[in-house]
């Protein structure tokens, strides 16, 4: 496994407004995560709105549970792409496991940067899904739209223009957060299961805030990677810092 994307992975991300990671995890790896996603999912139930999905279960907080999902978080391939896109520091934003049983309908076609009222030119975050289970078209994989993310306000995709992104368990999409695209209608018999993560530019307030749900106690408990993607990191010398310090300084300094 190559720990940096390659030259096309970068051109495909930037031309497509995607690219698909085939088979990133060893299969200790996942199954290692797939054993951690069927602890967290334990007992959730389905989602009370359409868009998330009311045959889908989601399990948000994860950063104080990580777990075995960390070197997906942290894994150096994708993360070379989210720096090639949004720069060396950015943070998390919405951070979630997704389970989309059977009979659940295809979502509501959208781009995740749509929750920010900039210009539909500005990439201000980079996302990644990570298949637990393989994607197909039967079990709803993602559907996106090729090349939207460089669209025009307004426009909307057509059927025409959407394609299932099929990918074995293991994979990544990483996507532009200006790219269009829904979770399918899952018409299997199985329940297809994903590690969701956006990163956002560090000046934005992300959709999560990891910093309240997961606590300082718990911050202290991560590893610095993941605490800087947490939010714990400064943007510039006068953006992000508490009380005039660096907030990693700041947090191995103080108690609750």
């Amino acid at each position: 496994m190559r720990d940096s994307a390659p030259d096309s992975d970068l051109v495909a991300l930037r031309e497509d407004g995607y690219v698909v990671l085939h088979s990133l995890l060893s299969a200790a790896e996942l199954a290692a995560a797939r054993n951690h996603a069927d602890d967290l999912l334990r007992g959730t139930g389905w989602s009370d709105n359409d868009f998330d999905g009311r045959r889908t279960r989601r399990v948000y907080s994860l950063l104080s549970r990580v777990g075995s999902f960390e070197s997906l978080l942290l894994h150096r391939r994708v993360h070379h792409l989210v720096t090639a896109s949004l720069g060396d520091v950015y943070q998390f934003g919405m951070l979630f496991l997704s389970a989309v049983d059977p009979g659940q309908g295809t979502q509501p076609l959208h781009f995740d940067a749509g929750v920010y009222p900039l210009p539909r030119d500005v990439e201000a975050e980079t996302n990644v899904i990570w298949a637990l289970d393989d994607f197909t078209a039967d079990n709803g994989a993602t559907l996106i739209a090729p090349g939207s993310h460089l669209w025009a306000d307004g426009r909307r995709p057509k059927s025409s223009e959407l394609v299932p992104a099929v990918m074995p368990a293991g994979s990544a999409l990483v996507y532009s957060g200006r790219l269009w695209h829904a979770a399918g209608h899952n018409t299997s018999e199985t329940t297809r299961r994903a590690l969701i993560c956006e990163h956002v530019l560090p000046w934005l307030r992300p959709a999560d805030n990891h910093i309240l749900g997961t606590g300082l106690d718990g911050l202290r408990r991560l590893s610095p990677g993941l605490r800087r993607l947490a939010g714990v990191a400064l943007a510039s010398d006068y953006l992000g810092f508490v009380a005039g310090q660096d907030p990693e300084r700041w947090l191995q300094a103080t108690t609750d």
